[in-house]
């Protein structure tokens, strides 16, 4: 049938676009041990995800610095990292904006939300590409009768096909077609009239966005349903992913999914949304200290410098060289329920699940009267698996789950000092590291996407517009619209393997 070939043709240049891999192949040095590509303006991390075991901590005797474990088994696209992970910065960086978000039907996130309120104006997320892809679809849009569960249904089929640097991929739609069952990519931008089965919800279309790094608006109630929006909806009954196992579908990231913000930090306006700012300071006002372990997670104070005996927000400044902090939810662990932490620590929940995006507004200023100094002038954005700071960051390597593969994320790393080059790296149980950079943004603020796709098994790095807007919800198709609007040339791909 005409609408199958079209899908095998469009499916046949996705192919195609995905073959493209790093840039080395147009030049690469050598550094410090470390190979240097091309710049970027995005990196996509590809077959991420495996099955394995680490050693997870279950008890850390502060008196002969013993731990002991137990085997923890994990699985699945982005599997370890698909568990709770922690933020870290280490200076210098001036961290304007922090967001996190979360598919809406992923479950609820309790907050401890920010009680000084600050004037915040409304405003909502980017977006610009429509009318090309209006354009680009006139010629491809089909008729399509199809049988869904028994009930026969008629819509206008819209497919141009996912780019390779698509953030979330379209969901799939299987249907009986003319008495056989068949599977595609569905895509629905309009068009016709609205297909006749159980539509899923999808927002409304965001307007453009005001001037850059304005405090993002903060949501009115804490567990505020989506309104529904005006977008044609997806004829999707049955969602599958063609590259994740069936164990991963209905993992509801398809075109019509929304994305909530659960966390938001703004140093202008002094915005603080459910985030904690933490650091190895234990000791000093919050947490321990012990000579088995070093210093535990505490509180940090609003330099990002030391410690602080409760939580502070984070000041609108440049944490100096060699300084970190970790940033965790505003939920502090009850219980049991972050797992095991090590006694005395101060412990929050991570940000958990497969399918989460992270925005961030950050500038990364040279400090070269620090350099001779360790790690100096060297900043850096990563992400642990959170158990990693819970337990001990920099202790005895026996006592934290880091060498058996519990997952590390390294966003953007300057890896020599003084470097202007920002590497990314994975480090699991399967590793790899992409050679092409993200250029450091020393004087201006950079903003930039981190979005996992479970559908996908991606990780995407995302240099985005300076006006971009942190807003309180995020379509699919807004997510997508940022990962695509890089050209392939500026778009580093990698897989692990």
């Amino acid at each position: 049938m005409k609408v199958l070939n079209l899908v095998t043709a469009s499916a046949f240049l996705l192919l195609a676009r995905n073959v493209l891999a790093d840039l080395c192949a147009k030049g690469k040095q050598e550094l410090g041990g470390n190979w240097f590509c091309q710049p970027v303006q995005a990196i996509q991390y590809s077959n991420v995800g495996s099955s394995g075991s680490y050693h997870q901590i279950t008890d850390m005797n502060s008196q002969t610095g013993s731990c002991q474990y137990q085997l923890k088994q994990y699985s699945g696209p982005l599997a370890p990292l698909n568990e709770e992970v922690s933020l870290h910065f280490r200076g210098p960086i001036q961290i304007k904006q922090i967001a996190a978000y979360t598919p809406a039907s992923a479950k609820s996130v309790k907050k401890v939300r920010d009680t000084n309120v600050h004037q915040r104006a409304h405003q909502h997320v980017h977006s610009r590409l429509h009318a090309q892809e209006n354009a680009r679809s006139q010629d491809k849009r089909q008729e399509v009768t199809a049988t869904i569960d028994g009930q026969v249904v008629h819509w206008v089929n819209d497919y141009f096909g996912p780019s390779a640097s698509s953030c979330i991929p379209p969901a799939m739609v299987t249907a009986t077609v003319d008495g056989q069952v068949q599977t595609w990519v569905n895509n629905w931008f309009g068009g016709g009239a609205a297909p006749t089965c159980t539509p899923s919800e999808a927002p409304a279309p965001a307007p453009a966005p005001p001037a850059a790094h304005t405090p993002a608006p903060q949501p009115a109630a804490q567990n505020q349903a989506p309104a529904p929006g005006n977008e044609a909806p997806l004829p999707t009954t049955a969602l599958m992913s063609a590259s994740a196992p069936a164990a991963a579908a209905n993992t509801g990231t398809g075109q019509g999914q929304q994305y909530d913000r659960i966390a938001y930090y703004d140093s202008v306006s002094q915005t603080v949304d459910n985030l904690a700012f933490l650091g190895n300071f234990g000791g000093q006002g919050s947490g321990v200290f012990t000579d088995t372990f070093g210093a535990s997670l505490a509180y940090a104070n609003s330099a990002g410098t030391a410690g602080a005996s409760s939580p502070q927000k984070l000041a609108d400044t440049t944490i100096p060289s060699g300084s970190e902090i970790a940033v965790m939810l505003g939920e502090a662990c009850n219980g049991d329920d972050c797992g095991y932490f090590q006694p005395g620590s101060v412990a929050y929940h991570g940000f958990d699940g497969a399918d989460k995006v992270f925005l961030f507004e950050f500038m990364m200023p040279m400090d070269p009267s620090s350099h001779g100094k360790y790690e100096s002038d060297m900043p850096a954005i990563w992400m642990l698996n959170a158990q990693i700071p819970r337990t001990t960051q920099y202790g005895p390597s026996t006592c934290s789950c880091w060498v058996t593969g519990c997952g590390e994320f390294d966003i953007a790393e300057s890896l020599l000092q003084g470097s202007t080059y920002l590497k990314s790296t994975l480090h699991a149980n399967e590793s790899g590291g992409d050679s092409d950079y993200i250029e450091r943004p020393t004087s201006e603020t950079m903003k930039l996407a981190v979005v996992f796709s479970s559908n996908s098994s991606t990780i995407h790095i995302q240099v985005l517009p300076a006006d971009t807007n942190f807003s309180t919800t995020l379509a699919a198709s807004e997510i997508n619209e940022m990962c695509q609007a890089t050209p392939d040339d500026q778009v580093s791909y990698f897989t692990i393997t």
